[in-house]
């Protein structure tokens, strides 16, 4: 609000003194919101330039972009505050623009150091549609192949394979064609090295180019902050395909509100590209309809109802044919191989995995026993959420294109991804629709709200209640002893179902759900109500958890579909650390240092107990391998390891070392403790080197 509308405030209330403060509203609210706008953008460049610095020692030269980005950063941020008469909006847009430009090509020089530290394919998605584009680039349908080769020419981890309930991995091609065919491009120009992942970064460059130019001024900035967050970036580099549809859904998002009243050309963009985001992924097919639903009730008040299903129908009609044009060889070449394979991520019986409602029965001893239900939920919440749409018709019209992220939450497979990437389309579309006048919503669409709130809380509550069908609990581990991990875990497990069961184990680390583990011992199938101990090891040391990090043992069944799991097992919950941290100078052959282990707790407190076993080992990493140290430590004998210590009254282990001849590598001496009941090593201390010479 102006001084001037402030003066006339008091004096229309001439009796008492009031200050009214400067408020924020129309065209200022406008100014506001993009000079805060182009803050971040100028905030997030800044940030390009940390990101790139972890990579200096690789390449000095990235110096020079780090310092421009920096500085650039830095002057976006004061171009932002300037006054328009300053630096107007059209130059303001323009600065956004290299904002923009700079971000890109900090992601392409951040993406080439990602591909560079760990070239292989982080996923089997983006593994199976590099393969699947070789395969078509030479005439051979990759829906009548098996993707298994993908995984070793494309080094996948077996950690990054999608797995079914029975512990095999899926090696169908699972997605529509275009999802494979944006590869042929640069595979038929000789470039195969990580062409996968340089086009998922240029599809999600080009999704933020679209959106700045689509964003209306103000808001235009928005897409420089949009293209530099994390996740996304590290969807786009780590081989998620879902940035291959980015461009084209916010393409369609633009303006899809006046489809019907658009005529010639311009009316095909819109459903054209939404077609062939359906045909990169099958997300963005549960986005058509609440856009085609929009478009009709847009229709119906300028055009009556057989009008507005028409132009229903117009959209649906023409996004099929752009959907079906790239899959069209395929389709008509082996129609029933075609259609399992775009219908896998249905069909598969995929295990549940994601960040979405379904990570408590993963976690927490909450349901597991129906992964059915599940989907049952995210099919009401469809439901109720597009009941819900449609009587309210146009209050939830903005967020038309995220909505379906919602439905998404509650089923088994609810990743980051599905989550996340329908947003720049979701920003595009709530900025560029309009409200028509004295448009309100259905009178009754309180109680349709309510039926939907109820049904979709019954479902979820279905899925959270039933009970897991095993007990699980851990009885043994082993580890791996310096390599810190652990290999083989024997579980107890009760069948409380009156059904035979067949049940498939893995690891939970983390977020990560590993490769299936091998059954050592165990039946294979385990009777009504029958209870069996069952030692499985780790297929692979990529399967091995941490013992430094809490894990669970996952068991899935394939009848009744569910999931079962341990409480967190955590292995190691104490740990050491020696003093002195370092030894910087040579040690003079037979001078004794003395050498303190201390027991310390997660959070590096010390923990004061007396009588521990503490126990320091002595190695030396010679560059043609391992040798055994000649040192003593405690008085025993040279070159003994490890030598047992207690700890005083303080935590605290003592260690007295020194050696009888020099060497020309340091010794490395690392401490650690040892399980009680169980007999594995943890808890190890940092290492420590010292040199003795002469």
């Amino acid at each position: 609000m102006s001084s001037a509308a402030g003066t006339d405030v008091a004096a229309a209330a001439p009796d008492r003194v009031r200050w009214v403060g400067p408020r924020v509203t129309g065209q200022g609210e406008t100014t506001w919101v993009g000079r805060g706008l182009r803050t971040l953008a100028g905030l997030f460049v800044v940030t390009w330039s940390f990101r790139l610095s972890g990579y200096l020692t690789f390449a000095p030269w990235l110096a020079v972009p780090i310092v421009a980005l920096g500085l650039a950063g830095l002057l976006i941020v004061v171009a932002a505050w300037l006054p328009d008469s300053a630096l107007g909006s059209r130059r303001q847009h323009q600065v956004g623009w290299a904002a923009l430009a700079m971000v890109l090509a900090a992601l392409a020089l951040w993406s080439y150091f990602q591909v560079f530290v760990a070239p292989g394919y982080g996923t089997d998605e983006v593994a199976f549609d590099q393969y699947a584009a070789q395969l078509a680039l030479h005439g051979v349908n990759p829906y009548l192949r098996s993707m298994a080769p993908a995984f070793p020419l494309f080094h996948v981890s077996p950690n990054g394979y999608t797995f079914q309930l029975n512990g095999q991995p899926i090696t169908t091609l699972s997605y529509p064609a275009l999802s494979f065919e944006a590869y042929l491009p640069l595979l038929a120009l000789g470039w195969a090295t990580q062409a996968a992942v340089w086009t998922n970064v240029a599809g999600w460059a080009i999704g933020a180019v679209v959106l700045y130019a689509v964003l209306p001024r103000n808001l235009a900035p928005l897409a420089v902050v949009v293209a530099s967050v994390d996740i996304f970036i590290g969807y786009a580099a780590g081989g998620v395909t879902d940035c291959l549809f980015v461009p084209l859904l916010v393409g369609a998002a633009v303006g899809w509100d006046r489809f019907a009243s658009t005529r010639g050309p311009a009316a095909w963009r819109g459903p054209v590209l939404m077609g062939l985001a359906m045909a990169v992924k099958q997300t963005p097919w549960l986005v058509v309809p609440f856009v085609v639903a929009g478009i009709v009730l847009e229709s119906r008040r300028e055009r009556g109802w057989r009008q507005a299903v028409r132009d229903g129908l117009r959209y649906v009609g023409i996004a099929t044919m752009a959907f079906l044009a790239p899959n069209l060889p395929y389709l008509i070449g082996a129609p029933g191989a075609w259609l399992h394979g775009v219908l896998t991520p249905l069909s598969s019986r995929a295990v549940p995995a994601g960040q979405g409602l379904v990570s408590l029965s993963l976690s927490l001893a909450v349901g597991g026993g129906s992964l059915f239900a599940y989907n049952v939920a995210a099919v009401v919440v469809l439901a109720a959420v597009f009941a819900c749409y449609l009587v309210t018709y146009p209050a939830l019209k903005p967020a038309a294109f995220l909505l379906p992220s919602i439905v998404l939450f509650f089923a088994t497979r609810s990743f980051g991804s599905y989550l996340v990437m329908l947003i720049p389309a979701a920003i595009a579309a709530a900025a560029t629709t309009q409200r028509p006048p004295g448009a309100a919503a259905w009178h009754h669409w309180k109680w349709v709200a309510l039926v939907g709130a109820a049904a979709s809380i019954a479902a979820v509550s279905a899925a959270l209640t039933a009970a897991s069908p095993l007990a699980v609990s851990i009885q043994s581990v082993q580890t791996t002893g310096q390599l810190a991990t652990v290999e083989q875990v024997t579980l107890a497990v009760v069948n409380k179902t009156s059904g035979s069961v067949r049940p498939a184990f893995t690891v939970q680390d983390g977020a990560v759900l590993t490769a299936f583990w091998r059954r050592q011992q165990g039946p294979a199938v385990l009777g009504p109500h029958q209870r069996a101990s069952y030692t499985i090891v780790a297929p692979s040391y990529f399967a091995m958890p941490s013992i430094d990090n809490g894990f669970q043992v996952l068991a899935f069944l394939q009848n009744p579909a569910s999931v079962s799991r341990t409480g967190s097992y955590l292995a190691s919950t104490w740990g050491l650390a020696l003093q002195p941290a370092a030894v910087n100078n040579p040690v003079a052959v037979g001078q004794e240092i003395t050498v303190h282990a201390e027991i310390l707790n997660r959070l590096d407190g010390r923990i004061r107990v007396a009588d521990v076993p503490v126990y320091l080992g002595q190695v030396i990493y010679a560059q043609r391998g391992l040798q055994f140290g000649q040192a003593v430590i405690n008085r025993g004998l040279p070159g003994q390891t490890p030598v047992e210590a207690l700890t005083n009254a303080a935590g605290v282990a003592t260690f007295t070392i020194h050696s009888p001849v020099a060497g020309s590598d340091p010794i490395y001496f690392e401490a650690n403790l040892v399980n009680p009941t169980l007999f594995y090593p943890y808890g190890y201390s940092p290492i420590l080197a010292v040199r003795f010479g002469s």
